[in-house]
């Protein structure tokens, strides 16, 4: 057999590896709500600053919700002919790209910029929301409702903390050149990282594609 190609997983290893993957998706989704929570709790702000006027600070809560609605489809594909690891390391990514792009529109100033980060940002969403169906794949019929729940229960964690430590993410970039309310998404960028280093690294073998 080619050192490529893992074995069937047998019915006694099957309890240990829904729980090491159930460990993992609360690991994330940890993570990933935490990223998300830290920079929504100052994005209509930082909007506000950069864009110049609180008319426009309603645009920023609608980018971060069209990132996760432009990626469902392609996200979908990806995960069905790739797997969960591969969609959701990809979805982490592009969170942390957008946070990124983010921080560059409120350095330089740009409105337009800013929108476009958004919605990149909002790609960490769709991970966390791609991860519920992960849950399920390995899950016993009968308790597939409780393995969703748990792992939604854990994004809570994740957006309750996000929030509170939007002051010192704030507070950590003073003197760089980067403003304030732009802070937490460096944060969000580098937790989004570490959610898809946990994916990329821990969810092995795939849920899904063993599950098939």
């Amino acid at each position: 057999m080619s050192a490529s190609v893992r074995a069937p997983v047998t019915a006694a290893e099957l309890p240990a590896l829904r729980r090491r993957v159930r460990a993992v998706l609360i690991a994330t989704q940890i993570l990933g709500g935490l990223g998300i929570a830290i920079g929504v709790a100052l994005a209509a702000v930082l909007a506000t600053e950069v864009g110049g006027t609180e008319a426009l600070a309603g645009l920023a809560s609608t980018a971060t919700v069209a990132g996760p609605a432009l990626l469902a489809m392609p996200l979908a594909a990806l995960m069905a002919s790739r797997g969960r690891r591969a969609g959701l390391v990809l979805a982490y990514l592009l969170g942390a790209v957008g946070a990124g792009v983010v921080v560059l529109g409120a350095v330089v100033g740009s409105f337009p910029l800013l929108l476009v980060g958004l919605v990149g940002f909002g790609a960490g969403s769709s991970a966390n929301l791609a991860a519920r169906f992960a849950a399920a794949d390995l899950a016993e019929p009968d308790h597939r409702a409780r393995a969703i729940s748990t792992v939604v229960w854990a994004t809570t964690i994740g957006a309750v903390l996000g929030p509170n430590v939007a002051a010192p993410a704030g507070k950590s970039v003073a003197g760089l050149g980067v403003p304030a309310a732009a802070g937490p998404f460096v944060w969000a960028a580098g937790v989004f990282v570490l959610a898809a280093a946990v994916v990329a690294l821990l969810l092995r073998p795939d849920p899904l594609l063993t599950a098939r």
